[in-house]
């Protein structure tokens, strides 16, 4: 179970993100957001959450640069045109390694993000995919963060 929630995290922390997009945006508003987190790993793990994105936390997102327990760095980035590809790595504080591909759609108001992992435990090759969906609730956040399971 703990492999599970390092990939789940991993998942959300490099990628916040299937409704189609419908209007193109070059990137999203700030505000009070609701995403729902699903990875697939041996079993599937559903995780949705309510979070405030700042206006300084929105390239963060759009860079795949939001989980403060995970270092991910993608050579291969693309975000225009409504779409999103991420390809590079993710290692958390005890250097373990995951490598992430994933793509997705993005609007102002909401975003969807489909990933690949892979990487080893114990020394054996794993791999999981992962998929973010995402929709903005309003302009204003409570003062408390909400964790929905």
């Amino acid at each position: 179970m703990k492999t599970n929630r390092i990939l789940a995290s991993l998942a959300a922390a490099g990628l916040l993100a299937a409704p189609a997009v419908a209007q193109e945006s070059s990137t999203i508003q700030p505000g009070w957001w609701e995403s729902t987190n699903t990875l697939n790993f041996i079993i599937r793990d559903v995780d949705r959450e309510r979070r405030c994105i700042t206006p300084a936390d929105v390239d963060k997102v759009m860079s795949g640069r939001i989980n403060r327990h995970y270092t991910c760095t993608y050579p291969e980035k693309r975000v225009e045109g409504g779409r999103m590809f991420f390809k590079g790595t993710c290692v958390d504080k005890r250097g373990r390694q995951v490598n992430v591909t994933a793509t997705g759609t993005y609007s102002a108001t909401a975003f969807t993000l489909n990933a690949s992992l892979s990487g080893k435990v114990a020394g054996v090759p794993v791999s999981a995919s992962a998929n973010t969906t995402a929709r903005r609730l309003g302009d204003h956040c409570p003062m408390k963060v909400q964790k929905l399971k």
